[in-house]
Parts: structure tokens; C-alpha cells; sequence
């Protein structure tokens, strides 16, 4: 695993300890629980940290996002580097999976929802009208938060999109991208004798790494995981976190997770949203060992969220 895990396990034992200096002078009130909302003003911020890097896969600038009436991302500029694992974490409701699924047009399937800004994979302006949305999803894939397969079997499960966009070409060429997908996944042997068997028939942990296989069978280029392992359990949890481990040598991979312990054990750089608006980025050890903003120190000490 990274070498971030070493540090995570001695300094994230729990949410409100550990994790970022107390201030010697902060009295008993000032380390009393906060409400999200004491920082209202939240929109006056800018981001600091290092939001863009050099080799970027993917890169958003000046993003917003309304529902309606609800501005849900405010300005938001973000790099994610090739090959990279970057966390966003952040309150529920802090915009974070919003954002994330906008790296994909997910949004899109949200009548109300429109996005502004630039978004590129690449060189590619993703919002680009001749944008075919079917292909984008297939360079840009999605793991949701809870495990989805089809209801196929697990061949056909893998299978499928290989099917539909021609990426094969015989029946041959459809086991082999089958097996090494699910290799991929580190699901291959636990289910190569049960490949005509039901893909929803598999644990929870199974089956979000079944769904895995089901993303990287089409080749993309990117993996967006939407809390991942927020419905499984602390052995299916490790599992995934190995995998994603593994998968950052081939993929570019940006994961949302509520589990502070989770960001600092899988991923290079940690991104941190509030109330709409994108507040720090940096290295994931040095965002939890030393923040620069007090929004984001508060939020990883325990002290709201």
C-alpha cells in the first residue's frame, strides 16, 4: 500500500484526535463541536494548496454546478494528475460527489442540473456539444456507492460493454477480456468456476468488485468511485482498498469517501470541499497532519462533519 498508510494508522485513530495540531492558545468554547454552518460566508474563500499539477489527466476550471435555483458547486478548479489516486472528502452535502460526477457528465441525467465552466479529459472539452456521452462514460468510468450489477450472470456482467462498444470481435477475444478483467479485480478465483451464475448472488464486496471489473473491461482511462466501500464491511473494505491501490499504475482514479482513514490510506492528494466551494488541496499526509485552512483543520479534527 502507500506509504501514507503507515502514517495513517498511527495519526488518524479516530476523527477528533490526532490528526492536526491544536492551537495552544484555543480555549475550552473554541474547541467546543461547531456547526457547518457558523462559516456561512464559506462563497469569500479561494482555494489554497496546489489544485492543478504538471500531468494532468483531467482538468476542471472555474466550475459550477446549480440544481435549479441551488448553486451546489461554486467556482470550483481542480487538476487530477495522470495516474494518480486523489480523495475529496468533505461534510455530506459539501458538493464533493456532485463535482465528482460531473467528471463524467452523470449530472446530465438530472433534468434540473446544469454545469458551467470547463471540464477536459485530456485535450477534450467533455461538455463539448459533439461529445458522444456514451463513449465519454466508457473513458471515464463510474463505481457507485452501492454495488450495482446487473442482473446477469457474472460473464455477462463483465461482458457487456465490451459487447456494445465492438471491443471484441469473437467469442475468444470475449473470455480473455473477461478473465482479465476480473483479474483486474481480484475476483478471478473466487468465481471462475461460477461465471454463468448470477453476478447479484455474490457478497457485497464481491459485487462492488465485480462492478470494478464491469468498469475497467471497456479500458478507460479514468476511475470516479463514489464512496465505494461506505456499504461493506471492514474485510470486503481492505479488499477494494488493495485493489485501488493496484489499479493506480493503469488508471487515473478519484475517489469520494466520508472515511478520513480510508483517503489518507489509498490516495497521493486529498482535495477538500465545504458548502459548495473547494477549500484546500495538497498532499493527502500533509492535508492531515498540517492543514492550511481552518475549515479544513476543524473538519478532520472532529469538530464538525
Amino acid at each position: 500500500m502507500d506509504s501514507i498508510a503507515g502514517t495513517a494508522d498511527n495519526t488518524l485513530i479516530d476523527q477528533g484526535a490526532g490528526m492536526a495540531p491544536e492551537k495552544s492558545d484555543d480555549t475550552a468554547d473554541q474547541r467546543k463541536k461547531l456547526d457547518i454552518h457558523d462559516h456561512v460566508e464559506v462563497s469569500d474563500y479561494e482555494t489554497i494548496g496546489a489544485p492543478f499539477v504538471e500531468d494532468a489527466k483531467m482538468s476542471a476550471r472555474n466550475v459550477q454546478v446549480y440544481y435549479g435555483d441551488k448553486h451546489a458547486i461554486m467556482d470550483v478548479s481542480l487538476d487530477v494528475g495522470r495516474n494518480e489516486v486523489i480523495a475529496m472528502i468533505g461534510p455530506s452535502g459539501c458538493g464533493k460527489s456532485t463535482f465528482l460526477r460531473s467528471l463524467n457528465r452523470m449530472n446530465d441525467i438530472i433534468p434540473i442540473c446544469r454545469v458551467e465552466g470547463d471540464i477536459r479529459l485530456d485535450e477534450t472539452d467533455i461538455y463539448d456539444s459533439s461529445q458522444d456521452v456514451v463513449l465519454l462514460r466508457a473513458r471515464v468510468g463510474m463505481v457507485f456507492q452501492k454495488p450495482n450489477p446487473f442482473p446477469k450472470s457474472i460473464y455477462e456482467n463483465v461482458a457487456y460493454g465490451a459487447r456494445i462498444h465492438g471491443l471484441v470481435h469473437n467469442k475468444a477475444e470475449l473470455d480473455d477480456l473477461v478473465e482479465k478483467s476480473l483479474r483486474r479485480a481480484s475476483l478471478w478465483d473466487e468465481v471462475k468456476d461460477h461465471l454463468d451464475k448470477p453476478g447479484t448472488g455474490l457478497s457485497g464486496g464481491q459485487q462492488q468488485r465485480l462492478c470494478i471489473a464491469r468498469a475497467i473491461s471497456v479500458s478507460p482511462e479514468v476511475i470516479l468511485m463514489d464512496e465505494p466501500c461506505s456499504a461493506l464491511d471492514p474485510i470486503a473494505t481492505a479488499r477494494i482498498e488493495e485493489l485501488i491501490d493496484e489499479l493506480k499504475e493503469n488508471y487515473t482514479i478519484a475517489i469520494v469517501t466520508h472515511s478520513m482513514q480510508q483517503a489518507a490510506r489509498v490516495s497521493q492528494r486529498t482535495a477538500y470541499f465545504h458548502l459548495g466551494k473547494l477549500i484546500e488541496v495538497g498532499n493527502t499526509k500533509e492535508i492531515f497532519t498540517t492543514p492550511q485552512h481552518e475549515l479544513t483543520e476543524n473538519y478532520i479534527t472532529g469538530r464538525f462533519g
